[in-house]
Order: structure tokens, then C-alpha cells, then sequence
């Protein structure tokens, strides 16, 4: 049989308690509803943010894990002149760029290209003061190019030999990965002519 409008009123004013809980029920869930589609819109948001947050709190663990502190000392008992420690004499930069190779790779850097540059134009960071030699900048520069995390950058700056100093660390990030380039500079000694 077909509701009609007549049927309605009957069925209402005849079970008048069962259509007023059917009225309340239906309102109930209208405003459930409503509040339900609310509810899911100001979650979207919210849920953005979590994500955002779960990827930087995986980040921070990456960068932990891959972050190498350098050694406490490397031989204690080995004692080096002041100026031979801090100082690389200008015969020997290409056994530098090969240990700052090694020292990258070593970190877990990919693609080293180690090359000898002009000075970068920042400014020269301060050279130690020593009694018993003079210390001074090299008129060269060494760029170190490399792939690789940032953890690993800085576990290899953290590695550096005390002849370098770094200067500037630019990064790029493509699809293939981040791309860094550090320029240090060098600490020489200067050369003095030899009387014979």
C-alpha cells in the first residue's frame, strides 16, 4: 500500500510517542551527519601536519644513524711540530686532496671529485698564531664535490685534517639526491729560500 500524505497524519496521530522518537532519530542523525562531515574536514589538515612530522622525525633518524663523530684522537703518542701539524707544505696538496678523498668516502660520501681552486671569496678564516712558525692562508683553495646526506657532510667536516680550514658548504637537491660542494682552505707554511 502507497504512503500518502492522509496515511501519514493517521499513522502519526495514532502512534504519536513512535513518531515523535522517529522525528528525533532523523534529526539526530542529520546533525550527526553534519557534525561527522565537520569533523572530517578539520582532521585533513591535522593529518597533513602528522605526516609532515613523521617525515622529518625519519630524517632525524636518518641523519643520527649516519652521522660518524670523529675519532678522540688519532695516536697520542705521536707529537708533531706545531707548524707540521696545522700546516700542509705546498709539495704535498696532492697527498691533501688524496687523504680529504679518502676521508669523504670514508664517511660514506659517493662521487668525491677533489680539484684545487682560487681562494673562495669569502673571507679567509684566521690563521693560528704559533711561537715557533708562521702560518699563513694558501693562495689556493681546495673544493671538495660529493653526493651524499648531510649527516655524512658534516661527519666529514668533522673529520677535517687541522691544515684546512672550511670555508663555505653549498648543497642541491634533485631527484637523483643531494649534491654537495665544500670549499676549504689551506694552511701552509710559508716558503723560505734556502742560503747555500
Amino acid at each position: 500500500m502507497p504512503m500518502t500524505m492522509a496515511s501519514v497524519r493517521t499513522f502519526s496521530t495514532r502512534y504519536r510517542v513512535q513518531a515523535e522518537c522517529i522525528a528525533v532519530a532523523v534529526l539526530a542523525f542529520v546533525v550527526f551527519v553534519v557534525l561527522g562531515i565537520g569533523a572530517r574536514r578539520k582532521l585533513v589538515p591535522v593529518r597533513a601536519d602528522l605526516a609532515t612530522a613523521s617525515i622529518i622525525d625519519r630524517e632525524i633518524t636518518g641523519f643520527r644513524a649516519a652521522f660518524k663523530p670523529s675519532p678522540t684522537a688519532d695516536n697520542p703518542n705521536v707529537s708533531l711540530p706545531d707548524s707540521l701539524a696545522i700546516s700542509v707544505p705546498r709539495d704535498d696538496r696532492v697527498s691533501l686532496a688524496g687523504d680529504l678523498a679518502s676521508r669523504a668516502e670514508l664517511v660514506g660520501l659517493s662521487g668525491v671529485r677533489v680539484s684545487f681552486a682560487a681562494p673562495d671569496s669569502a673571507t679567509a678564516p684566521e690563521h693560528p698564531a704559533l711561537f715557533s712558525a708562521t702560518v699563513a692562508v694558501a693562495d689556493y683553495g681546495v673544493s671538495v664535490d660529493c653526493s651524499g646526506s648531510f649527516a655524512q657532510v658534516l661527519s666529514f667536516v668533522n673529520q677535517l685534517p687541522p691544515s684546512v680550514a672550511l670555508q663555505r658548504i653549498t648543497a642541491v637537491r634533485d631527484k637523483f639526491g643531494s649534491h654537495f660542494h665544500v670549499m676549504l682552505a689551506v694552511f701552509e707554511a710559508p716558503t723560505t729560500a734556502q742560503h747555500g
